[in-house]
């Protein structure tokens, strides 16, 4: 399908629309190129999210957006379509559960606290 992408993202931004009160943000960088779909903010704190439509779950981007900012990102998601799973301070949240992000994001930060 040739539009998977640009729809999931979509999806993905109407989800996160109703449980955040900023709206969220994208950014980019031109040299080299990378972008993150959204920022999302909650309370005092931004993450970065990443959107995956296909099995191809790498993301550069998030990566070297916690490279830039090290201090500032507690944790970094990923939405795909694998399983509900924290990996350090990656959260790879299902397609399907994109609304309970706002929740999953809490038990995330209570997770790496412990």
């Amino acid at each position: 399908m040739e539009f998977k992408g640009a729809l999931t993202e979509n999806y993905i931004l109407q989800t996160l629309i109703t449980q955040f009160e900023v709206f969220p943000r994208y950014w980019s960088q031109n040299n080299p190129p990378y972008k993150v779909d959204f920022l999302i903010q909650r309370e005092n704190d931004i993450f970065p999210v990443e959107v995956k439509a296909e099995t191809n779950i790498s993301s550069r981007s998030l990566h070297k957006f916690k490279e830039l900012f090290p201090e500032e990102i507690k944790l970094r998601i990923r939405f795909s379509l694998e399983n509900l799973k924290l990996d350090n301070d990656l959260l790879n949240i299902p397609l399907f559960m994109a609304d309970q992000t706002n929740r999953l994001i809490q038990l995330a930060l209570e997770q790496q606290i412990e």
